[in-house]
């Protein structure tokens, strides 16, 4: 090997150990069903569950995690009004979302999504 091919592989190792993401906040799910139905998915961006209640709706808490940094502010599109958290009515048979944008004190911005679904049986 030439000096030139071990300086590049040698630049190449240390940026790609240097690469990190620049945002690491995520949007969770946590849905609740009535008791003898399942969930799946539960603390991660796409839940869904079904039970056998037949009604039009359950609970569910969608929670911002892994800040690494101070937030300024967040803006709720869907799913809460405020806050890091908050609990919502999940509609049976129709796509819950929780989208939101977190606006961090030195000034950059990151955008988190998750879902939710939920079945009752009929």
């Amino acid at each position: 090997m030439n000096i030139k091919k071990i300086l590049l592989a040698g630049s190449l190792i240390t940026a790609s150990s240097l690469a990190v993401p620049a945002f690491s906040a995520g949007l969770v799910c946590q849905l609740n069903v009535k008791p003898g139905g399942q969930v799946m998915g539960n603390g991660t961006s796409s839940c869904n569950g079904i039970d056998f209640s037949f009604g039009n709706s359950t609970s569910g808490r969608w929670t911002i995690t892994n800040i690494t940094k101070s937030i300024d502010r967040i803006n709720w599109v869907k799913g809460c009004n405020s806050g890091l958290s908050c609990g919502v009515t999940v509609r049976a048979y129709a796509l819950n979302q929780g989208q939101a944008y977190i606006h961090y004190v030195d000034g950059s911005i990151e955008y988190v999504q998750a879902e939710m679904w939920y079945e009752t049986g009929h």
